[in-house]
């Protein structure tokens, strides 16, 4: 309350600052009166009702004196003075001009009939997400416990001698048995079988990206955790289980979502043609038709 009061009283100091302005012979600005620019006023309440039209990371730099000032002499009213030169170059009445403003317009007033038609159509009740969910058990299917081999360094110069050796088609064992720290030389890098969860919070990228390998043999990307940079391969898939509905829910929604929208939006428009009286003159289209036909005969 107290920053929109300052704001306030704000404007009203550059109100009378403005007119303070004025040359001397002119009509004097009114009451409420902010700014004039030839014969075109601008309140003060018109010039705040721009000012809450501007975007938030705008509206932050007119808390100041100095933001509000700039954004009235080098936005404001520079618009104004090149809109008012385009009038008198007769811009506006330029039928390509025209023709650009009144597509815009129609772009515009239909963006506005669709927000609001399919206001809510796109939300995706918890029934469906459910459905979808038993509908679709395979989508969602995972293995139950994972084989993975690993090769684990703690500094960018021994992975970049590790990528650039796999690359080259060197052993996955030999190379974990060789560059692994700690006790993870053992065994050629080899840690068993995992299931999902297992891994402590602080691995669960490791563990996303192991359980993201489908077929025996494939190689990870690499893996940040706090022992270092990793580089996974999978070696055998033991048993299969579906993810936990509250695992995948918002995965499903997020795709349901836009394919309900697009239905609502195709529902719409089969409506608003059903109300409407539409005509196409198919003698023209077929002779326009054949007019497009003819050269590429000529041409064989």
């Amino acid at each position: 309350m107290m920053r929109r009061k300052i704001f306030f009283w704000l404007l009203l100091f550059l109100a009378f600052l403005f007119s303070g302005c004025q040359k001397s012979g002119e009509r004097g600005l009114g009451e409420k009166e902010l700014v004039r620019i030839n014969e075109v006023s601008i309140s003060l309440t018109e010039f705040q009702q721009i000012l809450e039209k501007q975007p938030l990371e705008g509206k932050m730099k007119l808390l100041s004196e100095k933001g509000t000032r700039d954004f009235l002499e080098n936005y404001l009213i520079p618009r104004e003075v090149l809109y008012q030169e385009a009038k008198k170059k007769g811009l506006d009445q330029n039928k390509e001009i025209l023709s650009k403003i009144e597509d815009m317009r129609r772009a515009i007033l239909i963006e506005a009939l669709l927000e609001e038609a399919l206001r809510g159509k796109g939300e995706v009740s918890e029934e469906e997400i459910q459905r979808y969910y038993k509908e679709n058990q395979e989508l969602f299917k995972e293995p139950q416990e994972i084989k993975v081999r690993h090769i684990v360094v703690n500094s960018e110069p021994a992975l970049k001698e590790v990528v650039t050796k796999l690359s080259q088609g060197e052993s996955f064992e030999k190379l974990a048995s060789t560059y692994n720290i700690g006790h993870f030389k053992g065994d050629g890098g080899n840690l068993g079988y995992i299931r999902r969860g297992q891994l402590a919070p602080p691995f669960a990228q490791f563990e996303e990206a192991a359980f993201s390998l489908r077929k025996r043999g494939d190689i990870s990307e690499v893996v940040t955790t706090p022992y270092g940079y990793h580089i996974i391969r999978l070696e055998d898939i033991r048993g299969t289980t579906v993810k936990p509905l509250n695992q995948v829910k918002e995965k499903i929604r997020f795709f349901l979502q836009p394919k309900k929208k697009q239905e609502a939006y195709l529902d719409y428009i089969k409506e608003a043609k059903a109300r409407a009286s539409i005509m196409i003159n198919e003698k023209l289209w077929e002779e326009e038709e054949k007019k497009e036909v003819k050269p590429r005969e000529k041409k064989k």
